[in-house]
C-alpha cells in the first residue's frame, strides 16, 4: 500500500517470469506477494501476511515497523479506524518515523482526524539528518519510476540492437537506525532492480522487433547507428541529471529528535 505504483512493475515481472535478483531476496519475494494481494483488494490476506512477516525469526525492526504501517494502511482502506489507529500506534512504538507517508496517505485521512491517530503521528520523531535522507529517498524513488517508464517508452521507436544504458543513483551509506530511512532505502533498491529487469526485457523485445522490421522494411545501417547515438545521448543526459540530484550528507544543526513535520517546515 505504501508504494503501489512502485511494486506494480515487479508484479508484471513476476507474471512474465522475469527473474528478480539481489540481496534480501526473501523479503523482496514476500513484499511483492503482499503487494499483489493489496493490488487485488485481498486486504485481509495482506494483513495476515504482514503479521506473519513480522513474526518470522530474523525480521529486522525496520521491517516490522514498516509492516505495521502497511497494516494500518490496509485497515484504513477497510474503514476499520480503531484497528488502523492501533496498527499506526504499534508502528510508532517500533520507531516508524516516516510521517511524510502518513500525512500524505488517503487511506489514513479519517484516522488522522481521530485524537488517537494524531497522537500516534506525533510520536513519530526523526533527526534532521534522517529526515533529509528520507526526503531524498522518497523523491529519488519517484525519479527512478519516471526514468524506468521513459527508458521503456524510448525503446518503442528505436531500431538499433544496442542495450539500453541504465544509470542509477547511488544509495546513501551514512549510518542510521531510522526505520523510515531503512525502509525507503529498500524501496529505492526495489525500483532500481525493477529498472534493470524491466528495461532489459524491453530491450529484448525491441531488438527482436527491430530485427524483424529491418528484414521487412529494409532498415538502413545508418538509421540503426543514429538510433543508437540518440539512445547514448539520452543516457548521458539522464546520468547527468542523476549526478545533479545525488544525495549529499550535509552538516545538520541538531541531532535532536523532532516530529518530521517540523523539519518539513524548516525546509521551506
Amino acid at each position: 500500500m505504501l508504494r503501489i505504483s512502485l511494486v506494480s512493475i515487479f508484479l508484471v515481472l513476476l507474471l512474465t517470469g522475469a527473474p528478480i535478483q539481489g540481496q534480501q531476496q526473501d523479503y523482496v519475494d514476500q513484499l511483492l506477494k503482499l503487494s499483489e494481494l493489496s493490488s487485488n483488494q485481498q486486504y485481509r490476506e495482506a494483513i495476515s501476511g504482514y503479521k506473519r512477516l513480522e513474526s518470522q525469526p530474523g525480521t529486522p525492526q525496520w521491517l516490522k515497523a514498516g509492516s505495521e504501517y502497511e497494516i494500518a494502511e490496509l485497515y484504513g482502506t477497510l474503514n476499520e479506524t480503531d484497528n488502523a489507529i492501533a496498527a499506526l500506534s504499534r508502528a510508532a512504538q517500533l520507531g516508524f518515523d516516516d510521517c511524510l507517508s502518513v500525512r500524505a496517505s488517503e487511506h489514513l485521512a479519517t484516522v488522522l482526524k481521530n485524537p488517537k491517530g494524531t497522537q500516534a503521528l506525533a510520536g513519530m520523531k526523526i533527526t534532521e539528518a534522517d529526515f533529509r535522507e528520507l526526503f531524498w529517498l522518497k523523491s529519488e524513488v519517484m525519479h527512478a519510476e519516471h526514468d524506468a517508464r521513459m527508458m521503456i517508452t524510448d525503446n518503442i521507436n528505436r531500431v538499433d540492437q544496442q542495450s539500453t544504458e541504465i544509470p542509477q543513483a547511488e544509495l546513501p551509506t551514512r549510518p542510521t537506525t531510522s526505520p523510515g530511512v531503512l525502509y525507503w532505502r529498500q524501496q529505492l533498491l526495489l525500483i532500481q532492480r525493477a529498472q534493470r529487469e524491466f528495461v532489459t526485457q524491453s530491450d529484448q523485445e525491441r531488438m527482436v522487433h527491430a530485427a524483424t522490421m529491418g528484414v521487412v522494411a529494409g532498415t538502413s545501417s545508418s538509421a540503426a547507428l543514429e538510433s543508437a547515438r540518440r539512445a547514448q545521448a539520452t543516457a548521458a543526459s539522464r546520468k547527468a541529471e542523476i549526478r545533479k540530484r545525488a544525495f549529499v550528507a550535509a552538516p545538520t544543526s541538531s541531532d535532536q529528535l523532532k516530529p518530521c513535520s517540523e523539519w518539513a517546515v524548516d525546509r521551506r
